[in-house]
């Protein structure tokens, strides 16, 4: 049910997503989101700041295609960074298995050689 509501109010007020980046960053915010929910408080912070490397992308993403800004791109590759090693953290302490971190870690792969594929783009423009 409420699923179906979220699915209603996403199609009424459906952004143009466009961007293929944009749409695989929200993929994988979801995915890590999901994987993060039952950390132990004790890693509340280093799951704050894991989510909040994820939204940051994004909004990069989004600001960098509105803005036009190289800085806003580079933003994008920093939180990336930023992301991995939370990441690499959160297997080191035994929060996630070697098998979720390679896989959020192809994520992240896919999205910065996208990031830096628009780098080029915009660079021969």
């Amino acid at each position: 049910m409420k699923e179906e509501k979220l699915q209603k109010l996403y199609e009424k007020y459906k952004l143009n997503e466009n961007l293929i980046i944009a749409r695989t960053a929200r993929k994988t915010i979801r995915y890590i989101e999901k994987n993060t929910e039952n950390f132990p408080n004790k890693y509340n912070v280093l799951k704050t700041r894991i989510i909040d490397s994820c939204y940051d992308i994004l909004k990069y993403i989004y600001k960098a295609n509105i803005k036009q800004d190289i800085e806003d791109k580079k933003e994008i590759v920093v939180n990336i960074q930023m992301l991995n090693f939370y990441l690499e953290e959160s297997y080191r302490k035994h929060l996630i298995s070697e098998k979720k971190l390679i896989s959020y870690t192809n994520h992240l792969i896919e999205i910065d050689k996208m990031t830096k594929s628009w780098f080029k783009y915009e660079t021969i423009k």
